[in-house]
């Protein structure tokens, strides 16, 4: 009988609790690898090599994570984490794209709650290709240029 009450008390504490506990600890090491501060000397070689046109770490504006409520015949029942970075080479337009991630965000946001309201259902995949050109769109008509590129590192779904 305690088996039985184990076993279930286990499968239940698997089921519910450790989809959010595994997204949590694989956010942590993620966003302290994406805020680490860089040296003013690893700054200035950066931009030396930002200048040439060279990939580098200064490229990619890190974006908070996009969470929206995933539905299931017009009922909420669970959600979806969108994990992202925007890349761009030019310098000036960066400097423009950081100061308008505010605005950036909130239309993912907008953009994530609708398509996982008119699209997505949560007992089917998630067409991940889909909100990389939705958001793409986005980041066009937001900074009015299309230079930047949206790169999706993350989808999590997370069911109730």
């Amino acid at each position: 009988m305690k088996q039985i009450i184990i076993r279930k008390i286990t499968r239940y504490i698997f089921r519910n609790f450790f989809p959010a506990i595994a997204a949590v600890l694989l956010y942590i090491p993620a966003a302290i690898a994406i805020s680490a501060p860089a040296t003013a000397s690893e700054e200035k070689a950066d931009a030396k090599e930002a200048d040439n046109g060279e990939l580098t770490k200064e490229n990619y504006i890190a974006v908070p994570p996009i969470v929206a409520t995933m539905y299931h015949k017009g009922r909420p029942k669970g959600n979806i984490t969108v994990t992202l970075l925007i890349k761009l080479t030019d310098s000036e337009k960066r400097a423009t794209a950081k100061k308008y991630l505010p605005r950036l965000n909130s239309a993912f946001v907008m953009e994530a709650n609708r398509l996982s309201h008119d699209y997505f259902d949560i007992r089917r995949p998630v067409n991940v290709a889909m909100i990389g050109d939705a958001f793409q769109l986005v980041t066009n008509r937001t900074l009015g240029h299309k230079q930047a590129r949206v790169l999706i590192s993350d989808v999590v779904v997370n069911k109730r």
